[in-house]
């Protein structure tokens, strides 16, 4: 098996399943770009995470559009298409590791940010530093 370090975006919202022996996994498919300008285009992959790895996915908040940073074996898997009659190959990827890119692609960004606010007055208090003596 090859390892794989990819940077991309995830293509479907991953679902959080369990196997038919009840362990838990996730799948979703992951799409790098490759080359540059006129000759780039999308390698697309199916990301497969078990376990403490599919519940951090979950937990996280990753979903479609989510710009994640994947690591792990990937191998080629041949698969029947959806008419039952086609075969076919895909690259296939054990997550063993991953991130969010951008930290704020998970669910601190979709959670609106708030203003510290004064302990006495409940309004976020303004200081200007050129004419007034900063807080200790």
């Amino acid at each position: 098996m090859a390892q794989l370090q990819a940077l991309g975006l995830v293509i479907t919202d991953p679902e959080l399943k369990t196997s038919v022996k009840g362990n838990p996994y996730v799948r979703f498919t992951f799409a790098e770009r490759v080359g540059k300008r006129e000759t780039a285009r999308q390698q697309h992959y199916q990301v497969w995470a078990w376990g403490d790895q599919a519940a951090q996915l979950e937990k996280a908040g990753v979903k479609k559009n989510s710009y994640l940073w994947v690591n792990g074996s990937m191998e080629l898997v041949d698969f029947v298409r959806k008419d039952g009659v086609t075969h076919d190959k895909q690259l296939k990827l054990m997550l063993t590791d991953w991130s969010f890119v951008y930290p704020q692609s998970g669910k601190a960004r979709r959670q609106p940010a708030q203003a510290p606010l004064s302990a006495t007055s409940g309004v976020a208090e303004v200081i200007n530093g050129d004419r007034e003596n900063l807080p200790e």
